[in-house]
Order: C-alpha cells, then structure tokens, then sequence
C-alpha cells in the first residue's frame, strides 16, 4: 500500500536527515507548557482578538531542507477566540520574512499537526534547539515554505489548535487562523500594510482551518483583505471521517481528532470521562503526549468507535451531547457562512483517509449559497491522502501567484479532473522544475533499512 510506504519514507527522511545534515548547537529551547512566553500577561482579556500581547525574535531549523534562507522569524502571543466567541483565550503564531519580501502581501500557511501533545506546536518544532524529529509530519510540509519566500511572500505559520490543543475543532482552529492574520498584519517588524492581500492554505487537518477561516471571515474579521482561501484534503464532515477511519490504517486520526474535540468542549469531555474504557483513557492520554507519526503508528486499524474504548462506541457520534457538537462543525451547512473569497479545494477521488464526497458536498453547499469555488479532482488511483498532497502543491502555487496577480476566478462551482497534480504541468515554463523535481523525487524514493525497520513497528503494533 503506497501510503503507508510514504509516511515510513517520511520517518526515515527525517532520520536521514538528522544524520546527514547536523545542526549548530544551541541552546534548547523549552516546550510551550514550560516557556513563560505562552503565559499571557495580566489584563489579557480585555486585548482585541488579533492584538498582539508578546513577541520574540526566534531562530527556525529545518532540518529536512537542505537550503533554507530567510531575512528574520519572529513569535507573536496573541489574544484570540476559544470554540465560543465569548471564550478569550491566546495562542502563537511564527512570522517568516523572506529576504526580497513584499510588503502588500501574506500567505498563512496552515501546517497541519493533527495531534494533541503541546511538543507538537510548531511555534516548538520549527525552533532551533527544539528536540530533533520532534513532529516528523512537518518534514515536507516544508517543501513548500521555500517556494513562498522565493516569491517574496512573508508566511505567517499559527498555532490553531492553540493550548487546549483542539485539533478538529473547526470553529475554534478557523478563528484562530483568522486572529493570526490579524497579529500578523498589526506586528510592525513584519512590515506589511493594514490591507495586505491575505491567501490562506492548509492541507487536511490545515484545510478544517483554512475552510472554517473563510466560513466565519465575513462575520468574525471581515477587514482582512482575504482573496483567496486554498484547501486539500479537505475534512469537512467529522462524523464521515471518524467513521471512515474506523479500522483504517490511519485510524490513529480518529484518536486524535476525538481527543482535540473533547478537550475543546469541556462539557464533552466531562461525559466522556464517565463512558471511556481504561484502554479509551490510554488512548486520549498518549494521543495528549504524543505527536501525530507516533500515534498512528501506535493505532493502525483500531476501531475507535467500539465498547473496547467507549461505552456504546458504535453509537458514539449519534449521542445527543456529541451529536450537538459534532454536526455545529460540519462545513458548508449555514448560508451565513458562506465564504466571500475564493475558494481553491483538490482531493484525491481515491482518499483513504478523508472521504472525498463530504469535501466535494462542502463545494457545493458553498455555492449553493454563493460561494465561487474550483474544485479539483484528482482521478488517479495512486492519489491517495499524502500522494495528492505533494503533487497539488504546483497548482496550489499557481492559485496563489494567481490571486495576488490579480487575475479573475470563476464564479460558481468548477469541478476540474486530471490523473495527477503532476498533469500538464510545464514545470520548465511555470519556474517550478526543482519544486517538481523535489516531489517526484520523495515519491519515487527507494528506502533502505529505516524502511524495514519502520515497517516492522508497524506490523507489531497491528496485533
């Protein structure tokens, strides 16, 4: 199976990498729940969402790139918004400035971390003197950081899941996307103008963020100039896609994403405790350690929806408290959120992990009620979760060149098919040929022994 291949690649890429590429020894750096700067100062909650409370000039290891250059990263603690506009809370954001930046010009990047230990922050992982291999999942989520500041484009890279670490919190994570722009924009060091041109991208886990961003824009921050919101792999329906991972190899993401609801909702959480097995509360607490390879490799093919974790599992997503949650987070479903900007989505017809139809329902939702979205469908049948995330990232960056240049995007629903991301691609003529070069080269990749090795965890951890 060619995915679980590629995250053994991924694990190995990143052990290589460390071997081959050593790092300057400095210092190392403490973990959010142990570094003061995550500490809100007194008198935080009266802060706008969006204001800055603390910033910090921070240095960025990169450890699976080998040419890595930018002018300046900083740290913003910001006040923003919990899963109800009325909780305040704070959370960090990383702003990357390229060497030529452009000064109009902002692209949030939304890594997803799709995990619930406060090591897997990026705010964390991306520092010089974090703990090496820390969040393996960030490796080539990377790639495509280098393309972005090549272009002059300042990145600003957000903690969503902020300190209850909420991944799959779509309202919450889409607001604090939208706070991070805001910080952005009001920090003075980055440069940028109050009406810079705001794109925002995210792939799965970072796609419930970027499509959540652009549902509640109009409504929650609709003084940024948002032009365009891009989005793969898109989880747009929580139920579909716990149920899709139930006994799937990928089942760990079920893990994680029940543990970041339940820890955004503590009235959830509160019923839940009272229902989980001793082997559903080991569960939530090593998805709280631990970052997103290690618990997938912990919990391939479980099936979370059983009694072995929780008390009437099958029926877990349809109780009424859960129910009442779950269905508030389900994109597309309210006129009144529907996006202003531009959406941009692709997935793979094939997803093994995040079912395409609940993505392509959110499209149409969208333009049912006025939304212009293009929606690109890659037919392939080796264009699964992780494959279509690589090769969509050409065209992600021609959506983005696009936006900013200014050119016009049709209205309405465009539904777009091609075999690959890699299709009609002239990558000698687009400027993008050692960007193509670099994905073909990750997935065509043969691996030596790290690969048998991580194989063997795998299989170990199946029975």
């Amino acid at each position: 199976m060619l995915i679980p291949f590629l995250f053994t690649l991924l694990s190995f890429i990143g052990c290589a990498s460390a071997l081959s590429h050593p790092i300057e020894r400095r210092a190392t750096v403490l973990s959010p729940t142990n570094d003061p700067f995550y500490d809100p100062p007194s008198g935080w909650e009266s802060a706008s969402p969006g204001d800055v409370l603390r910033s910090r000039k921070v240095d960025l290891a990169f450890l699976e790139i080998d040419e890595y250059k930018y002018k300046a990263a900083y740290q913003l603690l910001y006040r923003t918004t919990g899963a109800y506009e009325h909780n305040a809370t704070t959370t960090v954001t990383t702003v990357i400035i390229p060497y030529n930046a452009v000064k109009d010009k902002l692209v949030n990047y939304l890594v997803y971390t799709d995990a619930n230990g406060a090591q897997c922050a990026p705010s964390y992982a991306m520092r010089l003197g974090a703990a090496v291999g820390t969040d393996l999942a960030l490796t080539y989520q990377q790639l495509l950081f280098n393309t972005f500041l090549d272009q002059g484009w300042i990145l600003t890279v957000a903690d969503y899941q902020g300190p209850t670490r909420g991944f799959a919190a779509g309202r919450m994570e889409g607001r604090m996307t939208l706070d991070a722009t805001r910080a952005t924009l009001n920090f003075e060091r980055a440069g940028l103008s109050k009406n810079s041109e705001v794109v925002t991208y995210g792939y799965s886990g970072g796609a419930i963020a970027s499509g959540w961003a652009a549902a509640l824009q109009s409504s929650y921050a609709p003084r940024i100039n948002a032009i365009g919101y891009g989005m793969g792999g898109t989880p747009a329906n929580l139920t579909g896609t716990v149920e899709n991972l139930n006994g799937n190899f990928f089942a760990g993401f079920s893990v994680t994403g029940v543990t970041g609801v339940l820890y955004t909702y503590p009235k959830l959480l509160a019923w839940a405790q009272s229902r989980l097995t001793d082997k559903g509360k080991a569960a939530i607490e090593y998805a709280r350690s631990n970052c997103l390879v290690n618990v997938l490799l912990e919990f391939p093919f479980i099936k979370l929806l059983s009694d072995t974790y929780i008390e009437n599992g099958a029926r877990l997503l349809y109780e009424p408290i859960v129910k009442s949650v779950v269905a508030d987070i389900v994109m597309g479903l309210k006129k009144s959120e529907t996006p202003v900007a531009p959406i941009y989505m692709f997935h793979g017809l094939h997803d093994e992990v995040i079912p395409y139809s609940d993505a392509l329902k959110a499209a149409r939702n969208w333009t049912a009620h006025g939304a212009d979205v293009v929606f690109h469908e890659l037919t392939d049948l080796a264009s699964g979760h992780l494959v279509t995330e690589l090769t969509g990232i050409p065209n992600l960056l021609f959506f983005v060149r696009d936006r900013f240049a200014g050119k016009s995007f049709p209205k309405g629903l465009t539904h777009t098919t091609a075999d690959s991301g890699l299709s009609g691609i002239d990558a000698d003529a687009q400027g993008i040929a050692s960007l193509v070069s670099s994905i073909e080269d990750i997935i065509g990749k043969e691996v030596g022994p790290g690969d048998s090795i991580l194989k063997s965890r795998i299989a170990e951890n199946a029975h």
